[in-house]
């Protein structure tokens, strides 16, 4: 059974930088928030009559430069580095109690630097530079791009997570978000798969929403004594002008009864679909009604 809820909508890195690929591209600027750090580089070489914009692909260690402009690859990050913004890159309450198992300053190691690439030549960089008690992994991110002769920065942030976790550029109508996606999963039983939302506001990368992407849970069914109920939540993401849409569907069955397959178990009971959207206002996204999961789960 299927049931649909009819709810409302409710520097100068020139010597570098000249073995870079090129890529042909074109003006982006209505959809990009304004750049808070340019770091001017080498033009490259162009045929007479091309003005074509051209996004130009640096390496990751090339950003880090542009990114904390103290940071030299001999010297490392000192624990009182500054971004290209004014901000400490690791005293802030998001990386608080992250310990640098290399000591400090850190050298950075280029495969601890992961960057992805995202519409218009924009691309979103994190930095694993410290290790929290649970295993997580912290530091800098931020949403770049270079075009031409020079270097952009948009907007820095601070992000804590598995290692495993994805941080990249998506484009929402005339907003670019930065979207980190990640597992936690204390049992196979109990486990979700988990989206953040960061806005660039004023040159920073502000956490504005968080979602289940999936979630599974197990738990005493209250309609079926002594039988055990799974709640499993898929959400479909998708990303429009008003904001981000999230298709929730939650599936509740009866899982098997161990060593005893004569009881009615492992079997479905209901399915249950929800739309609902983020909107953006100001420095945040704001749901338009809570999550499907929260009034679904424990009513079997």
């Amino acid at each position: 059974m299927v049931l649909r809820l009819a709810l409302p909508l409710a520097l100068g890195l020139t010597a570098c930088v000249e073995q870079n690929n090129l890529t042909p591209e074109v003006p982006a600027r209505k959809i990009l928030p304004v750049s808070v750090c340019t770091t001017p580089l080498t033009p490259p070489p162009r045929k007479p009559g091309d003005d074509r914009v051209l996004v130009r692909n640096l390496d990751a260690e090339q950003w880090l430069q542009i990114l904390v402009p103290t940071y030299t690859t001999s010297d490392g990050l000192a624990p009182t580095a500054t971004d290209c913004t004014g901000y400490h890159v690791f005293a802030n309450e998001t990386l608080r109690y992250g310990v640098s198992k290399r000591g400090w300053p850190r050298l950075i190691d280029p495969n601890e630097i992961d960057t992805r690439s995202g519409p218009k030549g924009l691309t979103a960089l994190r930095l694993n530079a410290v290790t929290f008690q649970n295993g997580d992994i912290g530091g800098p991110i931020a949403l770049v791009r270079a075009l031409d002769d020079r270097a952009e920065v948009y907007g820095v942030g601070s992000f804590r997570g598995p290692l495993e976790a994805k941080v990249e550029p998506v484009r929402m109508g005339n907003e670019v978000l930065v979207v980190a996606e990640y597992k936690r999963c204390p049992d196979i039983t109990n486990c979700r798969r988990i989206a953040d939302f960061y806005l660039a506001r004023r040159g920073r990368l502000l956490h504005a929403a968080t979602a289940d992407v999936e979630r599974v849970l197990r738990v005493p069914s209250r309609t079926e004594r002594g039988l055990y109920a799974e709640y499993r939540m898929t959400t479909d993401v998708s990303y429009h002008a008003e904001g981000v849409q999230l298709l929730e569907q939650v599936k509740v069955r009866i899982i098997p009864y161990p060593n005893e397959p004569e009881r009615d178990s492992d079997r479905v009971l209901r399915t249950v679909e929800f739309s609902r959207m983020l909107r953006v206002d100001r420095d945040a996204l704001f749901a338009t009604n809570e999550s499907l999961w929260e009034r679904v789960v424990g009513q079997d």
